[in-house]
């Protein structure tokens, strides 16, 4: 079955007008509406925005924006295998719980910007050899990453979010002459560089 919890944006849009319409009916002072909005632009949580209109008044037919439904994972198991090959997952795509990636002489691509992380922990299992695996993880995802790099290398250059209930990544696995990249999406980098 579908999930059919809002997208972020829409709740965020949903919340800033139910800010507005309690502003402007004078129910909320301009000081908590200025704060308020700040905290619904910057959040990347649905709870946050939740939170935020917890104690607002529905105004000319509005409605509060309804609470996100968990996120769950579509299958337990997921292999993925590049041999002598390339293989790349981006957009909304649906992880698995479990993910076992395989890489010989080839090379994995995995970019999670666009996917709606399901809660609790989603877990991949590398194996690279002589290949690489490129692991796209944005902000509000916690990543938990170790491994044993033999003459290879494994990478984390992900932060962790400030929000201790956000959905985690954790990342594991053996690399021979190979490397294992976690990285932050390309706008966030070319930020970063820019400092």
């Amino acid at each position: 079955m579908k999930n059919s919890s809002k997208p972020l944006e829409q709740l965020r849009e949903e919340t800033l007008k139910l800010l507005e319409s309690n502003f402007t009916h004078d129910v909320i002072s301009v000081e908590e509406y200025e704060k308020r909005v700040d905290i619904a632009l910057n959040t990347s949580t649905g709870e946050d925005l939740i939170r935020l209109s917890g104690d607002l008044v529905p105004l000319a037919g509005q409605q509060k924006p309804a609470s996100p439904r968990p996120v769950r994972h579509s299958k337990q198991k997921d292999l993925i295998v590049g041999i002598l090959s390339g293989i790349r997952r981006r957009g909304r795509w649906n992880p698995a719980k479990h993910n076992k990636i395989i890489t010989v002489l080839g090379g994995v691509k995995l970019d999670f910007t666009e996917v709606q992380m399901p809660d609790g922990t989603t877990t991949l299992e590398f194996f690279c050899l002589m290949g690489g695996l490129d692991i796209i993880v944005p902000d509000d995802v916690r990543v938990d990453v170790s491994g044993l790099p033999i003459m290879g290398s494994i990478e984390n250059r992900v932060s962790d979010p400030e929000d201790p209930n956000c959905p985690v990544l954790k990342i594991r696995g053996i690399t021979l002459l190979g490397g294992v990249e976690v990285k932050p999406p390309r706008k966030r980098r070319r930020g970063r560089r820019n400092r």
